[in-house]
């Protein structure tokens, strides 16, 4: 293969890699992009769950509850009036053994990163479907893994660059 055309393999395989396609945040739901800006922007931000088929915003830090809902109608506008917002314990008792416990998360769609989070001592469940969230709560469920331990965060996916 002569030089000119290595270096034109080169340059289509880096490009390809960096364009849209399934997976990337473009193609992630309106309502994943919306939590993945709460997941960054909401001060003291804890985790997203969902119950009775309501979601619910928890914080770690109660003072920062007007802020919080504050930065949520920001986001969400009208529809923050249906996000309950919670404040949690500031630290969990997770721990690398509860993660292996866990890891088994992994395999459900939508699910893109698990890891324990020191600082705060909770496992993080990151989701790149932020609708898969239900079944990556039954799925820690089965696991014996207590829900009162994860927190859920929105994310966008890995991709090659």
């Amino acid at each position: 293969m002569s030089n000119r055309a290595a270096l034109l393999l080169c340059v289509l395989l880096s490009f390809g890699c960096n364009a849209p396609g399934p997976g990337n945040e473009q193609e992630q739901s309106a309502l994943t992009r919306q939590f993945i800006r709460v997941t960054k922007e909401v001060p003291a931000f804890g985790g997203v769950t969902r119950e009775d088929g309501a979601w619910v915003v928890s914080l770690l830090d109660p003072e920062q509850r007007e802020s919080a809902e504050a930065r949520l109608r920001d986001i969400f506008e009208e529809d923050a009036a249906h996000i309950s917002v919670r404040v949690r314990a500031p630290r969990g008792s997770a721990s690398e053994q509860m993660k292996e416990a866990a890891r088994d998360v992994l395999g459900v769609p939508g699910v893109g990163t698990l890891d324990f989070d020191e600082t705060t001592g909770y496992l993080r469940v990151g989701l790149v479907e932020v609708e898969t969230l239900e079944s990556a709560q039954a799925r820690l469920d089965t696991l014996g893994i207590p829900r009162d331990q994860v927190l859920f965060q929105a994310e966008a996916p890995i991709v090659a660059r």
